[in-house]
């Protein structure tokens, strides 16, 4: 989790869902290649539906 999170004042209001959240989108984001996630122009995307999210 970026240190950024809890030592600047920009984040201090961040819940710990979201950070949670980040996290998670991070770990699928290091998926996108092997799984043919990124687009034309290069720019790596995940799929997540709002279940699966939910479940976690």
């Amino acid at each position: 989790m970026p240190q950024a999170f809890f030592h600047n004042p920009k984040y201090k209001k961040l819940s710990t869902d979201a950070r949670y959240l980040y996290m998670i989108f991070t770990l699928k984001m290091t998926k996108s290649p092997n799984n043919g996630w990124v687009d034309s122009d290069g720019n790596m995307y995940i799929i997540y539906p709002d279940k699966d999210l939910m479940d976690v």
